[in-house]
């Protein structure tokens, strides 16, 4: 029982250091990773959990095996980019590369804009309450940036709850990685810079709050135009 236990405790960590190595282009696409006792050996876990940890990133689509060309890192265009595991990997500082953050910022104009305008018209109190704590949070937060980071996430993952809507829900992890890659980038602005953010997220909560579906989406829009414009110059 004990060694079973000992074996499930291995394979996240396994899934972690294999996935973040891939991520980082430690191995490459198409290249077969070492047989499996050497890198059993190497990441001093037992086979069984080298196995398990093999089908959880053959699952998130990082890696295909096959029993005469060994496990082989596949494509980055056939990786699961929207996993959770695969997203936190690439929103660390030295993996999240300028395309990557690009991608996001093309993402998150596609979906948080109508996200908005489902959630002005959808949200009941207790989104409106978190959407608007999360806000309070950020403008509180002071010189505390990991508090203003956290509050950040909480503020536009509420909004794509609020617009209850699974499929978009799902796609706070996407922008959880956004921010904190950007967060761990060192995305300093200005105080001018910061205030007018501050200001658009508020603009934003009362436009849901107040059921204002146009406003919501449009401030939405101006509020990711204006990021994409600052990480352009923060490049």
């Amino acid at each position: 029982m004990s060694s079973k236990k000992s074996t499930r405790g291995q394979v996240p960590a396994v899934v972690d250091i294999l996935g973040f190595r891939m991520a980082a282009g430690e191995y490459q696409e198409g290249e077969v990773l070492p047989v499996e006792q050497d890198l059993a050996d190497s990441l001093e876990v037992g086979r069984n959990a080298l196995r398990e940890a093999v089908k959880v990133l053959s699952g998130k689509g990082l890696i295909s095996t096959a029993p005469r060309s060994g496990t082989k890192v596949r494509p980055r265009g056939e990786w699961n980019m929207l996993d959770p595991d695969v997203l936190r990997w690439h929103s660390d500082p030295d993996i999240a590369t300028e395309k990557f953050m690009l991608d996001l910022i093309e993402m998150r104009g596609i979906i948080e804009p109508k996200a908005a305008e489902l959630a002005a018209v959808r949200a009941t109190k207790e989104d409106l309450a978190t959407i608007l704590s999360a806000y309070d949070t950020m403008a509180g937060s002071g010189e505390d940036r990991q508090a203003r980071l956290e509050a950040d996430i909480l503020f536009h993952s509420a909004i794509l709850k609020a617009s209850h809507n699974e499929v978009l829900n799902h796609f706070k992890y996407a922008i959880a990685a956004y921010l904190k890659a950007h967060f761990r980038r060192g995305g300093a602005v200005s105080d001018e810079i910061d205030q007018k953010d501050l200001e658009r997220h508020r603009q934003i909560a009362w436009a849901i709050a107040a059921g204002k579906v146009k406003s919501a989406y449009s401030l939405t829009v101006e509020m990711l135009n204006s990021n994409h414009s600052h990480f352009s110059r923060d490049e």
